[in-house]
């Protein structure tokens, strides 16, 4: 009964959707928002694409594809999420180093169907999703040059490793912001990944508006 009870659910939700989801509502604060367009806007000549790790229900996603539009500089855009929340193990990882447990459920009432047809009445179908853990996804998933990339997992593991799989792939003046990395954040895990990331590849230690900065 549990699983009908469930598919039952995400169909109610996809019906939905038109009436709960007329724009789009993007995940970051505004203060974010406005670092992550602005980094759009100055790499705007820089070749490659745009890579989303966590994009929850792309809202976030969509208005920056529809920025890239207005700017007459639309390039490939590639979310990668769970659409399902955050895998057990990592979470329970960052519980211990900080992590307010309360967040355990957060991000779980999705999935990859019902956030094609939200970016599809937004008009961003061509956003790429990719249904993966960061964790687990082959670097080659990834495309090969990347300008642009938004972290947001905000657990220690996931953040690493998309750091590790996104900087080897990133242009030349291209950039990487990781949001969660404020210093008394309820998210411990995306900073100390960050701090451990570019203190290992001897990188600046650079955070703006609570973002993790690598580039540009």
């Amino acid at each position: 009964m549990s699983v009908v009870r469930a598919l039952l659910a995400e169909r109610v939700k996809r019906l939905l959707a038109p009436l709960r989801y007329p724009q789009p509502v993007p995940e970051l604060d505004v203060d974010r928002l406005y670092l992550y367009l602005d980094t759009l806007w100055h790499t705007r000549d820089v070749p490659g694409a745009v890579v989303e790790i966590g994009c929850f229900q792309c809202g976030t996603s969509a208005w920056a594809a529809r920025f890239l539009r207005s700017i007459g500089r639309p390039r490939p855009y590639v979310c990668v999420d769970t659409f399902s929340g955050f895998p057990d193990d990592q979470f329970r990882d960052d519980v211990r180093v900080g992590t307010d447990a309360s967040h355990r459920r957060g991000f779980g009432a999705n999935s990859r169907a019902l956030v094609a047809q939200l970016l599809e009445r937004w008009e961003c179908s061509s956003i790429q999703l990719v249904q993966a853990d960061i964790v687990a996804l082959a670097a080659e998933t990834l495309p090969e040059h990347i300008a642009v990339a938004l972290v947001d997992v905000d657990l220690q593991a996931p953040t690493r490793a998309a750091l590790e799989k996104i900087h080897p792939r990133l242009a030349p003046h291209g950039a990487i912001l990781v949001d969660d990395c404020a210093e008394n954040g309820s998210f411990r895990g995306a900073r100390l990944a960050y701090r451990e990331f570019v203190a290992e590849h001897r990188l600046p230690e650079r955070y703006a508006f609570g973002m993790g900065c690598i580039g540009r």
